[in-house]
């Protein structure tokens, strides 16, 4: 397993005592190791865990999330289950779920490797081939097959401590490898099947030290069969008449037509894209889009509980309560910016429709002569 270092990339920088920082972007191996210097063991310090084809215009300081380059994937063990909305566990029950699925990539010889993150466990697996995804459908399509894979896992193997929000996030952060976890106060470190054996005391005495390097296990890569996407994006004239199209309700808010077509089908499987996207829309409409902060907790784990309940009654076909219930509260407490042409961009756009806020999908119109 070679974590596959891509550039450019964005990198940040989480102090202990602010608890928040802003991502950089770092375009080349060389600045990445100038950074990661200047902030290992002293403060936590994070990366993406895919680089990326393009970065944004005009000024170039972040890259283009549309432009990844997908050659591994990463499942993210907590203390928490993620079936019961996130709650604590004993330390030793997440050692024992990546000591699980470890003993099963070495049976089949895929390749990865394991590390202890300071307070969990990050294992990173290789894929058969590079994906590069280059519209938010082909996106959806990438992530839908990795979830699949990663959903049986979590369901064959009792992974409930495998956080379903990191696997084929192809814009998340994770903490570096081998750099020091300032919050606990121990190192992430590459570990061996006989460390994961040798328990968490074990693991967290040798934590106290840093570490270098990868100790990878199998040679085999996963193959992930993707659908093929060969529509393009959803453009139309904006001119032109609405679509004719039937609404859909949660109780007194309508859901936009292409949620409604990407996510609300009863006994359907939506691509994660989907449904990330329809919880957000739903949370910021049960707030009248106003920002999170004028609302009280109860307010909102109110708004939780509504949207559990709708999304319960769609009856997916993969769906778990606790998932659900531990996703949708992590969606509802963020202020979520949302426009037709976030939701173009994901390849979700159905065509022009009443709902349509003048953002994304246009051609210019065109006369007749």
């Amino acid at each position: 397993m070679k974590i596959h270092f891509d550039f450019p990339r964005e990198v940040l920088e989480l102090s202990t005592e602010q608890g928040r920082g802003y991502r950089k972007l770092v375009d080349s191996k060389s600045s990445f190791e100038r950074y990661w210097r200047g902030k290992n063991g002293v403060s936590n310090a994070y990366m993406t865990v895919y680089g990326y084809r393009g970065t944004q215009v005009p000024h170039h300081r972040r890259v283009d999330l549309q432009t990844p380059i997908v050659r591994h994937f990463v499942l993210d063990f907590d203390p928490k289950n993620f079936k019961d909305k996130g709650a604590e566990v004993q330390p030793h029950i997440p050692l024992e779920q990546t000591l699980r699925l470890h003993r099963f990539l070495i049976e089949e010889n895929i390749s990865h490797a394991v590390w202890f993150s300071g307070g969990g466990y990050h294992v990173w697996i290789d894929l058969a081939e590079r994906h590069m995804p280059s519209t938010g459908g082909q996106l959806s399509a990438l992530r839908e097959s990795g979830m699949q894979l990663v959903n049986d896992w979590v369901k064959r193997f009792d992974l409930y401590c495998c956080d379903p929000a990191v696997p084929f996030d192809t814009s998340g952060l994770i903490r570096i490898p081998n750099s020091y976890n300032a919050k606990r106060g121990y190192w992430s470190i590459p570990l061996t099947t006989e460390d994961l054996e040798g328990g968490y005391h074990h693991i967290l005495q040798k934590a106290m030290e840093p570490s270098h390097g990868t100790i990878s296990y199998g040679e085999k890569g996963i193959e992930l069969k993707v659908r093929k996407v060969t529509e393009s994006l959803q453009v139309f004239d904006p001119n032109a008449k609405p679509l004719d199209v039937a609404t859909v309700r949660m109780n007194d808010v309508i859901i936009l037509p292409c949620l409604n077509q990407a996510a609300c089908q009863v006994g359907g499987n939506p691509s994660h894209d989907a449904r990330v996207q329809l919880v957000k829309y739903l949370a910021a409409r049960k707030r009248n889009f106003f920002p999170v902060h004028r609302f009280s907790p109860d307010q909102l784990q109110g708004h939780a509980e509504e949207i559990v309940e709708f999304l319960m009654s769609l009856q997916w076909a993969d769906q778990d309560l606790g998932v659900t219930r531990y996703q949708v509260g992590t969606i509802v407490g963020k202020d979520y910016p949302q426009t037709c042409k976030s939701l173009w961009q994901k390849g979700l756009c159905i065509g022009k429709c009443r709902y349509w806020d003048k953002t994304g999908a246009i051609k210019e119109a065109t006369t007749d002569a």
